[in-house]
């Protein structure tokens, strides 16, 4: 996609999800600054890699979360849909920003673990485990009340 496309795209977004590259990609493809790109969007999340996530919104002071220890790595497709919908998930639930990430990045973990995009199964006692272990008990108080699948 050319400049303007992806300026019409951004200006005005409630959320902006990108990687590492994307963000400098955008910011080479519109003209726009990092600062620029803010000032067009409620909430920036860039993602990066081992190092988390980075949440922004204009005015107030930036959120660093860290990435969920992953048992292995075996394969990265699909890992940033899957920090999304975690993301998505959170802020369907009314969780705080740092929250979702949280969310998004322990999914993302369970993903790079397994080869195939759709070949995992995640069971809600694992989760919360490992939500636990990443990110403390208040996170599995937070996330647990919203899991609704049955505990096996």
């Amino acid at each position: 996609m050319e400049g303007e496309g992806i300026r019409r795209l951004i200006d005005g977004a409630a959320y902006l999800f990108t990687n590492e590259y994307e963000a400098g990609l955008t910011e080479q493809k519109t003209g726009w600054s990092g600062e620029q790109i803010l000032d067009r969007v409620a909430v920036q999340v860039t993602t990066h890699g081992a190092k988390g996530s980075l949440i922004e919104r204009k005015g107030v002071p930036a959120v660093q979360v860290a990435c969920a220890q992953e048992d292995r790595k075996a394969d990265p497709t699909g890992v940033g849909d899957a920090f999304r919908g975690g993301f998505l998930a959170g802020l369907a639930w009314s969780l705080p920003l740092e929250r979702c990430a949280e969310i998004g990045s322990l999914i993302a973990a369970h993903v790079i673990e397994t080869v195939g995009t759709q070949e995992y199964s995640l069971s809600q006692t694992r989760f919360l485990e490992r939500l636990g272990d990443a990110y403390g008990p208040d996170a599995v108080s937070d996330v647990g009340s919203h899991l609704r699948c049955p505990r096996p």
